[in-house]
């Protein structure tokens, strides 16, 4: 008998000061990895999807952060105080409202 699945793991990275693009608040966004890995017999033994993102607290908004700028934005996190040209502005995926206007 084979047993086999997935796991799905989250991680919070680092907080970052960021500027979100939906909801236009500022705030501490939580700068997310989720993984999803296979497993054989309960032991993880490859990831086969990762996402790196940014969420906002406020509204939920989550934004794709490119694998290459982790660690820039990581280091970042660590810095008391961003200045106001270097803080981040995020812009959701969709644009669309979450909840469109009934008639």
């Amino acid at each position: 008998m084979l047993i086999f699945g997935w796991r799905r793991e989250l991680y919070t990275l680092a907080t970052l000061t960021v500027f979100c693009g939906s909801c236009r608040c500022t705030g501490p966004h939580a700068l997310r990895k989720f993984v999803t890995r296979f497993t054989l017999f309960f032991v993880p033994l490859f990831a086969g999807n990762v996402e790196q993102y940014l969420e906002c607290p406020v509204c939920g908004v989550r934004s794709t952060v490119p694998a290459r700028d982790i660690p820039n934005l990581v280091a970042r996190a660590g810095r008391i105080e961003v200045p106001l040209e270097e803080m981040i502005r995020t812009s959701p995926r969709n644009p669309e409202p979450a909840w469109p206007d009934l008639p």
